[in-house]
């Protein structure tokens, strides 16, 4: 499978994306012991894995056959099986699984879709079954950061999140997911003690939430899934400085081209000053021409009167012919 943004593939996604996506998974594990499961919409198969070393028996689901065919092969066992099929008409019986995991699967359907999801969720529970479900909180994953994954065809607000699963769940627990920077001064080879400030619902990246019509209380000691991990830190740096280099580099060649621009622009200038002299030239040449024009105009009028005369004095030299030539036939009469 080749990476499209749409599926996490564990060969391929390193640094913050990979914990985020095995820390939900650990965090299910938590709950699946000697459990039924289902894996909906479980992708490349690497969560249903991790589910199936806990849970009893691990059903894992995706609409994609070819996916499912490469998820077999890598991850199949007596304990995980893989199934195609539809989230919003799930191939089960009811009351078919006493917990049922989505994760960051949510978000990739619409209204309509979420809602027949949740229905069918209710249907193939068990009562009292769990869903652990999860979904990014679009206030901070989207909004904060002006981002827009192609693949997310409606996201929720918490509020607007908390709301849709109360609908359905009587009890609805929920846990935050959220990176941080830290920056550390201490002795080599110390381990550290640090505190930290939790963060809100609505501050935190994801939400994770746990629903039931029974209960959801349950001791989990989340400090045991917290990471600390240094890639996308030091890959954001770089990409931070491969970028200065860029503009550095994008200006002086935008500034190559402005001088450039100013030399042509300098260059066509001089050609229109030129063009403009010629143009002018010429029209002083064709003031010269009409001018002489107009003059040979005036002469051939002048040639033209000066005909007329002559042919009138040509006509009364004729009239005089003919007259001497009548008066010499009479007298040789």
């Amino acid at each position: 499978m080749n990476y499209t943004g749409e599926r996490f593939l564990p060969e391929e996604c390193k640094g913050e994306i990979a914990i985020e996506h095995y820390q939900r998974y650990h965090f299910a594990c938590s709950w699946v012991q000697g459990k039924t499961v289902l894996d909906a919409a479980c992708g490349e198969g690497y969560g249903s894995s991790l589910l199936s070393a806990h849970a009893q028996n691990v059903i894992g689901l995706d609409i994609d056959p070819d996916t499912l065919t490469a998820a077999e092969q890598k991850y199949g066992s007596s304990q995980l099986t893989f199934v195609q099929g539809s989230v919003s008409a799930l191939p089960f019986e009811d009351h078919s699984f006493d917990v049922v995991i989505s994760f960051e699967t949510i978000e990739h359907v619409d209204e309509i879709c979420q809602k027949a999801f949740l229905s069918e969720i209710r249907r193939v529970l068990k009562p009292n079954g769990l869903l652990i479900m999860s979904t990014p909180n679009k206030s901070v994953y989207t909004d904060l950061v002006g981002g827009n994954n192609a693949y997310h065809v409606k996201e929720f607000y918490t509020e607007e999140y908390k709301a849709f699963l109360a609908s359905y769940f009587k009890n609805v627990r929920f846990f935050v997911q959220f990176p941080d920077t830290g920056y550390f001064l201490t002795e080599e080879g110390k381990e550290l003690s640090v505190s930290y400030v939790q963060k809100g619902l609505l501050s935190s990246r994801y939400v994770v939430a746990v629903c039931s019509d029974g209960s959801v209380d349950r001791q989990i000691d989340t400090d045991n899934f917290t990471q600390f991990d240094d890639e996308m830190y030091y890959f954001l740096y770089r990409t931070v400085h491969t970028l200065e280099g860029q503009v550095v580099s994008v200006k002086v060649e935008a500034e190559q081209f402005q001088a450039r621009q100013e030399a042509s622009i300098a260059e066509q200038k001089q050609e229109i000053s030129h063009l403009l002299s010629e143009i002018d030239d010429q029209k002083n040449y064709i003031d010269h021409l009409e001018k002489d024009i107009e003059k040979q105009k005036s002469y051939i009028t002048h040639l033209e009167a000066d005909i007329g005369e002559q042919k009138s004095y040509v006509d009364h030299l004729e009239k005089d012919i003919g007259e001497l030539k009548s008066y010499i036939e009479r007298l040789e009469k």
